[in-house]
């Protein structure tokens, strides 16, 4: 049999087994249907807190906006130091570092001689710690300021939310421990129980240096092995599931 012979007829049972496999890929990476829409503004979750920025303690080099009736002289924004206090003017500096806002308040209301309703105090810039943000989320790979309490939804809520090819079963909370010399933690978070059923359990609240990781769908991972001049069959039979699924 001639070569040019040979190879046509060996092609299209190759096609057919492209097919075949392109077929299964497909039917592998849409077994699980991610969340195609942004985190919403209120996901009804009984676990979210409201008050984060009134529980978060100050600390350095967080900066402060205060200002207090009747002594406009002392209004103005205030950079805790590395000693951990702001500068109030002619009554030297006051230590505020581990306090909260309201706590601030307090404080200085005492130093002023005014009521504590006189005095309004709150964080302007939050430049202490961070949260570590990988994977399929708004913007990619990025650090975040750790703004006081607040669960991973309340989280991804405030970045801007998940891409369009996030995993809702592929994501996880990483707590190093570093400072208490412990082993890590990892957390698993179930984005689909969360938003879809209002299951709450692993809608966890982040500590300080914490990394959360949204990895992608299967389809996403499936497409980066396949050839590019294979994609074009891959995406079209995503397609024809897809619309399958819809109408079944």
């Amino acid at each position: 049999m001639e070569a040019g012979k040979d190879r046509s007829a060996w092609w299209p049972l190759k096609r057919a087994w492209l097919g075949l496999l392109l077929w299964l890929l497909t039917g592998c990476a849409l077994c699980r249907t991610p969340l195609d829409c942004a985190i919403p503004a209120d996901a009804g979750l009984a676990a979210r807190t409201e008050n984060a920025a009134g529980i978060y303690a100050v600390s350095c080099p967080d900066v402060l906006e205060i200002s207090v009736d009747s002594h406009p002289e002392q209004n103005g924004q205030r950079e805790i130091g590395p000693d951990g206090r702001i500068d109030v003017g002619p009554q030297g500096r006051l230590r505020i570092e581990g306090r909260t806002v309201a706590e601030v308040a307090l404080l200085l209301s005492q130093i002023y001689g005014v009521s504590p309703t006189a005095v309004h105090a709150r964080v302007a810039a939050y430049k202490s710690r961070q949260l570590y943000l990988i994977g399929q989320v708004a913007g990619l790979q990025h650090v975040v300021p750790y703004q006081g309490p607040e669960t991973v939804v309340d989280l991804l809520h405030r970045v801007g939310g998940i891409t369009p090819v996030a995993a809702p079963d592929a994501v996880r909370v990483v707590r190093s421990h570093i400072s208490e010399g412990k082993a890590p933690e990892v957390f698993q978070v179930d984005l689909q129980a969360i938003l879809l059923h209002h299951d709450c359990r692993t809608n966890i609240y982040l500590h300080p240096q914490d990394q959360i990781f949204v990895g992608e769908t299967r389809h996403l991972s499936v497409l980066k092995c396949i050839p590019p001049w294979l994609r074009p069959i891959y995406e079209t039979l995503c397609g024809m599931r897809r619309s399958a699924a819809k109408m079944g």
